[in-house]
């Protein structure tokens, strides 16, 4: 003995004519309870039945099963301007074959996964999801205002040298630009979008088309150096020193962590080891002071203080035997204005690059992008906020469908 379901659609336009079910499908006829009053085109009220059509409409699940909506949409002709229209539908875009709620359902789906594993889990086409989720994404997405402090960084995206300029604000960890290339002409196209409201603060790393595309596009803006790339430099440094010694000393060539490592953070074993490669080799140690000694550069109180202690601390690695040093001595002369920025402004980087952390991770699990654009609509939605991943149990709900 058949029974039917009776469970509320959620949809209040509609009226069922019948249904039907059929192993993991239900179809449902439906047609709107009112008509319309106006005539879309002039607004007067003169309408007459003009004919009937059905379309097929995919709705969100329903008991576990596939629902799919067969509307029985009335066609009206207006006496007064003679145009025939179709009735219009609140719960179904115009020229989809999906309902609003399924659409925004199957773009939730798609955070934190692919896209490819929504499609074969909601049962519908790769194109056909891939269009829902980026016609929905491209209204998702809103210009917010600068809040005046921006990060510039690069992200590699492909084999081969290929990198994404990324700007980002990093007081509110929002995704401003994002552009192909990381050179002077990309990053000065990127830059132009700021000119009604140009930022007074930018952050980036001592890579040089930055910093010449950010004085010619932002010249009253102060430029602060990162932090995080001008320590690496010392530390860099300090591995070719040991690079040169092991051979010298026993055991060296698997002791890079324990030397980058801070003192403080040792451990007692780690400890032993470092001060074992320090009774070999006097440079090594000596060498190992000066990255040591640097570090205590970020704690300095003021822009004075710091001043003082980077001149002494240049004079000082100078003196070394260790070419490595010098070139980094160079480095922190050349740049040494916009690396003391930090000491009255107070920004870093650190929002910039956790995004492209987060944006790296994007691409590995979609396996890379063709489409660089729908790349770019991704990572500016998923990426520039904490995004509530939908646990695959939890995917399809039943209060949802009812």
């Amino acid at each position: 003995m058949k029974t039917n379901i009776c469970l509320p659609l959620g949809l209040p336009e509609f009226m069922i004519l019948k249904q039907k079910i059929q192993k993991d499908t239900i179809y449902l006829d439906v047609e709107t309870k009112k008509a319309p009053e106006y005539c879309i085109h002039c607004g007067l009220s003169t309408l007459k039945r003009h004919d009937q059509r059905i379309r097929k409409v995919r709705d969100l699940d329903l008991l576990d099963k596939t629902l799919y909506l067969f509307i029985h949409i009335k066609r009206w002709r207006c006496h007064n301007c003679n145009e025939v229209f179709s009735e219009p539908l609140t719960s179904v875009p115009t020229g989809k074959h999906q309902t609003y709620r399924f659409r925004k359902k199957a773009f939730d789906m798609c955070s934190g996964t692919t896209i490819s594993y929504v499609s074969r889990k909601l049962k519908v086409s790769y194109k056909t999801l891939e269009r829902i989720y980026y016609d929905i994404a491209k209204k998702e997405l809103n210009d917010s205002a600068c809040s005046g402090v921006i990060g510039i960084d690069e992200v590699a995206v492909r084999k081969g040298h290929r990198y994404e300029t990324v700007i980002t604000d990093i007081q509110t960890g929002m995704i401003h630009q994002m552009g192909p290339n990381r050179d002077y002409e990309a990053t000065v196209a990127l830059l132009n979008s700021f000119k009604e409201k140009p930022p007074s603060v930018v952050v980036m790393d001592m890579w040089k088309p930055f910093f010449k595309a950010c004085r010619n596009s932002l010249p009253k803006a102060s430029i602060v150096i990162d932090k995080y790339h001008v320590v690496q430099k010392v530390n860099l440094a300090l591995d070719a020193v040991r690079k040169s010694k092991n051979k010298q000393i026993e055991g060296l060539k698997k002791g890079r962590f324990c030397l980058l490592k801070r003192a403080f953070r040792l451990t007692t074993k780690q400890f032993e080891r470092l001060d074992n490669y320090h009774h070999q080799s006097d440079e090594l140690a000596y060498a190992y002071y000066l990255k040591e000694w640097f570090y205590d550069l970020y704690h300095q109180p003021n822009y004075e203080a710091a001043s003082s202690f980077l001149n002494n601390w240049i004079i000082e690695a100078k003196k070394s035997p260790f070419p490595s040093y010098h070139e980094v001595c160079k480095t922190l002369e050349t740049w040494k204005s916009y690396i003391l920025n930090y000491f009255e402004l107070r920004y870093t980087n650190a929002k910039t690059e956790g995004i492209n952390h987060k944006i790296k991770n994007r691409k590995r699990i979609s396996y890379g992008f063709r489409n660089m654009e729908n790349f770019r609509i991704r990572v500016k939605l998923e990426c520039s906020k904490e995004q509530s991943i939908i646990p695959s149990s939890l995917a399809h709900s039943v209060d949802d469908a009812a």
